[in-house]
């Protein structure tokens, strides 16, 4: 639904990138008795206003293409041997567990379910920038795991209990 509406957005904004145009070379600054402003950061380089509508259809299209080649990886082929380990994809699982607790941070905080401070993920582990391998020993592994759990507790208590109250459903988030 999500990638329709926005392609439905782009092509009725006409989405298409503009040309890129050199900048004239500037004539020599005027002197005035009142200094001008400088730009706006929410100006185009061309001085024009940005379009918050045309910036946000920018900004969502990542997400409508990550999506998609997401999909590509999913529908890829497997080497065998590597799906068979089970070291890598545990360290694969708790790094995609990672990213995933952005996404669900972003979307709690984006609806303002929570605010401030606690939407901020403090002491951000730079191993989970890192790809995914059979060599992270096991123990690290479940350190990894323990530091997610923490971490997403928050998030995912919110965003379960709004799920039970939406759906009526108390076993909303319940994992058997």
């Amino acid at each position: 639904m999500r990638v329709v509406l926005l392609i439905g957005f782009c092509l009725l904004a006409a989405c298409k990138p503009s040309p890129q145009v050199p900048p004239t070379p500037a004539a020599a600054p005027i002197e005035t008795a009142s200094p001008t402003p400088a730009p706006s950061p929410a100006t185009m380089a061309n001085g024009e206003p940005l379009d918050p509508f045309l910036v946000m259809v920018g900004a969502e299209r990542w997400g409508v293409i990550i999506d998609k080649a997401h999909e590509g990886a999913i529908e890829a082929p497997e080497d065998v041997a590597l799906s068979e380990d089970q070291v890598l994809r545990a360290d694969m699982a708790v790094k995609d567990g990672a990213a995933a607790l952005l996404e669900l941070r972003n979307r709690i905080c984006g609806k303002g379910l929570m605010k401030g401070d606690a939407c901020i993920i403090k002491d951000w582990p730079a191993w989970a920038s890192e790809p995914p391998t059979s060599a992270t020993p096991l123990a690290e592994i479940e350190r990894r795991s323990d530091w997610l759990s923490l971490a997403m507790s928050p998030f995912t208590d919110l965003g379960c209990a709004e799920g039970r109250k939406a759906s009526k459903d108390e076993m909303f988030c319940s994992v058997e």
